[in-house]
C-alpha cells in the first residue's frame, strides 16, 4: 500500500545545498508546503517557507537571541516538509539520504475507491505562552521551562496561571488498511497542517 500512496524523490543535489532542494520539493507548479519541521543531532528545527518569495525562515533565525539549532545537513537526522497538500519526507538511511512525497489528492483517490481509511489526530503541542516575531511564535510553557519558536502566529494564551492552557495543535494523518484476515492496521503516517484552539474562560 505504501508503494501507491508514496513517490519516491530524487535526493542527487541534496549536497549542493540542502536550502535548494528544500525548496524544490516545497514549491513547485502543482503544490505548496509551507511547513518544516527537522530533527537533528542537537534539537528540533522548524521553519516556513513564504510561498510567493521561496524563501524559507527557521526558528534560529526568527528568534537569534536563543540558542536554537541551526538547519544543516551534517547535523540532519529527518526532516518534513508538509502543508495540506502533502508531505515530503527526508531521511538518512545508512548514510544515504532518501526522500519521498505524499500527495492530498492521491490520498483522496484511494480514499474514494475504500483501499484506504484515515485516521486524524490533533496532537497538543507545549506552550502556555507566547511571543510573536513575524511568521513565528516563541512558546514557553510555564510547567517545562522549555521554550521553541513555531510557524504560526495569532494564538491566544490563558493570564490565568491556575488555567494553564496549550493552543498550538499539530495535525496529523493515520492511513490504515486491512489485512487478509480483516483486522486494520495503520502502514503510514504525515504531518499535516499547525493549527490553533481558541481558548474559552469561564
Amino acid at each position: 500500500m505504501n508503494q501507491d500512496l508514496c513517490q519516491e524523490v530524487s535526493t542527487q543535489t541534496i549536497e549542493q545545498s540542502l536550502e535548494d532542494w528544500l525548496k524544490q520539493q516545497a514549491i513547485t507548479k502543482d503544490y505548496q508546503l509551507r511547513y518544516v519541521l527537522a530533527h537533528a543531532e542537537d534539537g528540533v528545527i522548524w521553519g516556513h517557507f513564504e510561498v510567493d518569495s521561496g524563501i524559507l525562515e527557521t526558528s534560529d533565525q526568527a528568534f537569534p537571541k536563543y540558542d536554537f539549532p541551526t538547519l544543516r545537513l551534517s547535523t540532519l537526522q529527518q526532516c518534513r516538509i508538509f502543508g495540506e497538500a502533502g508531505e515530503v519526507l527526508l531521511w538518512n538511511s545508512n548514510g544515504k539520504w532518501r526522500s519521498r512525497l505524499i500527495l492530498q489528492s492521491q490520498v483522496s483517490e484511494l480514499l474514494k475507491q475504500e483501499k484506504i481509511g484515515l485516521i486524524p489526530e490533533s496532537q497538543i503541542l507545549w506552550g502556555t505562552q507566547g511571543k510573536e516575531n513575524g511568521n513565528f511564535t516563541l512558546l514557553s510553557d510555564g510547567s517545562q521551562g522549555l521554550k521553541y519558536a513555531a510557524p504560526i502566529t495569532g494564538m491566544t494564551f490563558s493570564q490565568d496561571k491556575q488555567k494553564q492552557y496549550r493552543p498550538l495543535r499539530l495535525e496529523i494523518h493515520h492511513y490504515f488498511c486491512y489485512d487478509q484476515d480483516g483486522v486494520a492496521r495503520i502502514f503510514l503516517s504525515r504531518l499535516v497542517s499547525l493549527t490553533k484552539e481558541k481558548i474559552y474562560e469561564s
